[in-house]
């Protein structure tokens, strides 16, 4: 009986569990479309002027719960995913897998300080890790955040917060999405009603849990969902009455009649005026004290974002302005504030509008095939050619019938495919229209060249 090399019979490998759940995995065309959904929203924020930054995707534990920086509700746990360091490079810390990309860049600017220059503008572009317990289309173990933060040194003036939401309008309407809103709030505000009647901190978790939802339910089920949780009724009344406030005004008047500091309407005020003067439409930006976030270092703006008429599908960017974190790591201040996409979320979202069928063929791209009659000498020749030509060619040398090469070329989404016959003839196809050219094998450049410009 045959037998591997390892001594397990060819039986026991093909029973090998070998699926990844919850750790997506891509086809080249749609890496492709992620990849070019990528260096848009990155050209976006680099027009606002915030530049690259690449953190470690491996951190230390202590670092990643610094402040209580993990979520409030239990989604994921403190760490996604631990990292064992093999024994012949042991250095006894304690590592884990990011979460997230606000934390690490927090400390790499805790660490990397004397070497840069404040405010920090900057986006990050990377792989995040989380221990979903149930994947989805939109809720992986493994996904790209696309990241944008400004972070100062001491002090931040409160109009940065203003420039996050700008700069993620702009990075949306850049990649074709334009029904979207970035709702906003400011954690100061709850936390002043809360104030006013007394409610401790560790209350505020399940109150928090529940006013997320509040854009999504009516205000008497919210307030019901609070009394339930042992919130007393005139305090789960005025909550209610916060989280349906339509205007600052409203909400001022609440915390007035409470006696409730009115830092955090001010602060709203200012951001949102801010953002107006910047560029952001009103109908881009909308006042929701349901905002909270979940996570304990947020501690003043929060913003949430949501695709208009799909808010089931959850938010699509959050973020928020982060005042101490660093202290928790060096004791140093470096008050920061920022959004996140989660590219996956995004992703979905773009495919079920048809965005991604939108973008389709790549009118710079070529693939050259040779047909059964044709010769490989011919291939090289022509490929090279064309890529002299700048264009993004695909060689195919092995023999192919016309199913086959078109397959190929339909696969690899190019704008062209070049079919190389005998006696120096070929066949240029216009993948779009299907609309094909017989040319001499030299002519095939310029013949691809007069395609693009007549389309």
């Amino acid at each position: 009986m045959s037998t591997t090399t390892s001594g397990r019979d060819d039986a026991s490998v093909r029973q090998l569990d070998i699926s990844m759940p919850g750790f997506p995995e891509s086809l080249p065309a749609d890496v492709m479309f992620e990849q070019d959904i990528i260096r848009t929203i990155g050209k976006g924020f680099e027009a606002r002027g915030f530049r690259p930054l690449d953190s470690a995707c491996i951190q230390r534990q202590e670092v990643l719960v610094a402040g209580g920086a993990q979520y409030l509700d239990g989604g994921i746990p403190e760490f996604a995913f631990t990292v064992q360091e093999p024994p012949e490079s042991y250095t006894g810390a304690n590592f884990a897998l990011r979460y997230d990309l606000t934390v690490p860049v927090s400390r790499f600017i805790a660490e990397h300080s004397s070497k840069l220059s404040f405010p920090l503008h900057v986006y990050q572009i990377n792989k995040v890790w989380r221990a979903e317990q149930m994947p989805t289309a939109t809720h992986w173990r493994e996904f790209y955040q696309c990241d944008v933060d400004v972070i100062g040194q001491g002090e931040l003036s409160l109009l940065y917060d203003a420039e996050i939401a700008n700069a993620l309008v702009g990075a949306f309407r850049n990649i074709g999405v334009d029904g979207f809103t970035v709702r906003i709030s400011n954690r100061k505000v709850l936390a002043a009603l809360l104030d006013s009647h007394g409610v401790r901190v560790h209350r505020a978790r399940a109150i928090v849990q529940i006013l997320d939802k509040g854009n999504r339910q009516p205000v008497e089920e919210t307030v019901s969902q609070l009394v339930a949780s042992g919130i007393p009724e005139h305090v789960a009344a005025d909550l209610g009455r916060l989280v349906s406030s339509p205007t600052l005004s409203d909400a001022r008047d609440l915390l007035k009649l409470r006696g409730a500091d009115q830092v955090g309407i001010e602060e709203l005020d200012t951001v949102i005026s801010a953002a107006h003067d910047l560029g952001v439409p009103e109908d881009h930006l909308v006042l929701d004290f349901s905002i909270t976030r979940g996570h304990d270092y947020y501690t003043g703006t929060v913003f949430e974002t949501f695709a208009t008429g799909r808010e089931h599908w959850g938010a699509i960017g959050a973020g928020g302005r982060y005042q101490d974190l660093l202290k928790h790591v060096n004791g140093s201040s470096y008050p920061g504030v920022g959004m996140s996409v989660g590219l996956a979320r995004l992703m979905g979202l773009l495919r079920e509008d048809g965005v991604r069928k939108q973008q389709g063929l790549r009118h710079e791209a070529v693939t050259v095939v040779r047909r059964e009659d044709g010769d490989a000498q011919a291939v090289t020749g022509t490929v090279r050619r064309l890529r002299e030509a700048g264009l993004s060619v695909q060689a195919v040398f092995d023999p192919v019938g016309a199913d086959k090469a078109l397959s190929i070329a339909t696969e690899a989404e190019v704008g062209f495919l070049v079919s190389l016959q005998a006696a120096g003839s070929a066949t240029v196809r216009e993948m779009a229209s299907g609309n094909e050219r017989g040319v001499p094998i030299e002519g095939v450049p310029d013949a691809i060249a007069e395609l693009r410009r007549a389309g």
